[in-house]
């Protein structure tokens, strides 16, 4: 889909430097996805709530051993 955009020239050169996108056509929409996904992560915690893990990082290292 074409459509004409009237963008902050910096900031995209930014976005296309920090994703390592290849165009900025890349970079525009590898930061949407990332925005949405982002988005669905934080509504995801909200929705689900927040509980205490008690694991260490010895606990957490034991567990990628065994995977």
């Amino acid at each position: 889909m074409r459509t004409t955009l009237d963008l902050d020239r910096e900031l995209l050169d930014q976005a296309v430097g920090v994703l390592g996108a290849a165009s900025m056509r890349e970079a525009i929409e590898t930061a949407l996805r990332e925005s949405i996904q982002a988005r669905r992560r934080k509504e995801l915690v909200a929705a689900l709530g927040t509980f205490d893990l008690q694991t260490s990082l010895a606990d957490l290292a034991r567990q990628r051993e065994d995977e």
